[in-house]
């Protein structure tokens, strides 16, 4: 049985809301479930196992990360 947390943002307060003793399979159920029925009222949702996020809901789109090798240079815009 996998392990997790789920933990919910609003403004600047986190809040636990499943602890790790609720199995992962349901948290992901209530937050699927939620999900679905528009009930995700927080403005983001974490769903973390052990050191994955899993699920994430953000109400505002955030920029995407972008992953560079070591000793890589970080893409640059073209020039026109």
């Amino acid at each position: 049985m996998r392990l997790g947390l789920t933990l919910n943002r609003t403004g600047d307060t986190w809040k636990v809301q499943h602890l790790p003793s609720v199995p992962l399979a349901d948290q992901l159920a209530d937050f699927k479930s939620k999900q679905v029925a528009g009930e995700l009222t927080c403005d983001e949702t974490l769903v973390v196992s052990l050191s994955d996020t899993i699920k994430r809901h953000a109400k505002k789109a955030s920029a995407p990360v972008v992953a560079t090798e070591p000793g890589e240079e970080s893409p640059k815009p073209k020039k026109k």
